[in-house]
């Protein structure tokens, strides 16, 4: 008997009137209809990290901030990730980079997938996030969903997708579901 993956939705704006949440909303009721993941959504809002100045790299491992520690053990409950992010600029939001940036071990040999959204389909943010991935030790997925006019499929706060969203959102999920699952075994293996 497999066990579901546990996947954390990160909703990557904290702005007010952010988009982002609706998107990430639904990607989130779209991950629990799928067998197979356990699916969390993470606002950042919720979580208030004040930008990262603390004088010990997350690499080292010796997290002593309080909010730090709890941010690492939400973080390293999961087995994998969906960034959920606007283009700010050519790139990611700076909260969603600061998230990043707290810690280290924990985001390590996890698969990550994107959806984002802005110029280019948000394509730019995702470039900016898969290189960050690369250094924070996790698996980047190839699929990604990038959308288009976004502001004009919200409808009453909620975000409505069209077929072609809808058609990304469903191969990034068969990837992350591989990729969640072979890299939950190594992790296992090794551990």
């Amino acid at each position: 008997m497999s066990e579901n993956l546990r996947i954390q939705i990160v909703v990557g704006s904290v702005r007010e009137g952010r988009v982002s949440l609706p998107v990430a909303r639904w990607v989130h009721a779209s991950a629990a209809e799928l067998e197979g993941i356990d699916a969390e959504l993470i606002d950042l809002v919720e979580w208030a990290l004040p930008m990262f100045a603390l004088a010990t790299s997350p690499a080292m491992g010796d997290y002593k901030d309080p909010l730090q520690q709890r941010w690492a053990a939400k973080v390293g409950e999961a087995d994998g990730y969906i960034f959920v992010s606007p283009e700010y600029n050519h790139g990611t939001s700076a909260a969603l980079k600061n998230a990043l940036d707290y810690l280290y071990a924990e985001w390590n040999r996890k698969p990550v997938a994107f959806v984002s959204f802005g110029n280019a389909g948000g394509a730019r943010a995702v470039e900016h996030l898969r290189a960050i991935a690369v250094e924070l030790d996790m698996a980047p997925l190839g699929d990604a969903v990038h959308l288009f006019g976004v502001r004009d499929k919200l409808r009453g706060g909620q975000f409505e997708a069209d077929t072609k969203d809808k058609k990304q959102l469903a191969q990034l999920f068969d990837s992350l579901l591989w990729w969640g699952k072979a890299l939950q075994t190594a992790r296992r293996g090794h551990g």
